[in-house]
């Protein structure tokens, strides 16, 4: 797989499965990033010596949900490493077939988890950036992976009729990065379905559970209807996926904590910038 996107076909590849593999950081910006993340776990454990991947030797529930939760699942990145996504050749080759231009904004985390229809300028500035801790699996009494889900209308599901059908609205489409700190091979790394967003998703499939998630969430039924992948991938190699895909239900089955990060990549001439 990562053989095929090195070569010129990888967008190819993108319209058909609805992701790509792309190297964006190096070693030293990986560490960079998990100290942001290991220091804000910090103020909650209350703990000097401790290393991130082993973040779930030292956490109970409480604190566990005090760091998950969705208003606090964010650090702020310098501009470097917004700078280094607006370079990244792959990126914008996606973004412009998508979108005609790969011109994109990283919404600030109220917008993202749709406690407010519109951002600031002053906002953007402050480049949050969602990160996600997830436990190893036998220790699965503190948190999970959501279920399979799409990252599409985040925070508020919006429709439109297909065939008398309600599906899912894929004008608005966004992109995520998903970015391993720790955690490289399928034993942790992101389950997504391969050509999953070519469909459009009926409104009437997202789970009854729906209202523990901020991504629509598909009932059981519906995406066992997939054949999921995992990928071994190296420290900097990223997935960069459309909006549409279904991915999640990504359990830990390794032995340490995986760490995360989800650029989230708007179009900005759909999202609404206050000046």
């Amino acid at each position: 797989n990562n053989d095929i996107m090195s070569k010129k076909n990888f967008l190819n590849y993108y319209k058909k499965n609805g992701y790509i593999i792309l190297k964006v950081f190096n070693k030293n910006e990986i560490e960079s990033l998990k100290s942001k993340i290991k220091k804000k776990a910090t103020k909650h454990l209350k703990k000097k010596n401790w290393k991130l991947e082993k973040y779930h030797e030292h956490v109970n529930q409480n604190v566990n949900s005090k760091i998950a939760k969705n208003k606090n699942r964010f650090i702020n990145v310098e501009n470097s490493v917004i700078k280094k996504l607006k370079s990244n050749k792959k990126i914008k080759k996606v973004l412009d077939y998508s979108w005609s231009h790969s011109n994109f904004i990283l919404p600030d985390q109220k917008y993202l988890i749709g406690k407010s229809k519109s951002t600031t300028l002053k906002k953007l500035r402050k480049r949050e950036i969602q990160f996600r801790i997830v436990v190893p699996q036998k220790k699965n009494t503190l948190s999970a992976a959501p279920p399979p889900h799409v990252d599409l209308n985040a925070g508020k599901i919006t429709n439109k009729i297909l065939n008398g059908k309600k599906v899912m609205d894929t004008s608005s489409l966004q992109f995520t990065l998903w970015t391993p700190l720790i955690g490289f091979t399928k034993n942790y790394t992101l389950r997504v379905a391969p050509g999953s967003h070519l469909h459009n998703h009926p409104i009437n499939r997202i789970s009854k559970n729906n209202k523990y998630y901020k991504s629509p969430v598909f009932d059981k039924k519906y995406y066992k209807k997939f054949k999921f992948k995992r990928f071994n991938l190296s420290k900097g190699q990223c997935i960069l996926f459309d909006g549409n895909l279904i991915h999640g239900g990504t359990n830990n089955h390794g032995n340490k904590t995986r760490v995360n990060l989800e650029f989230r990549l708007y179009n900005n001439k759909s999202i609404n910038i206050l000046r």
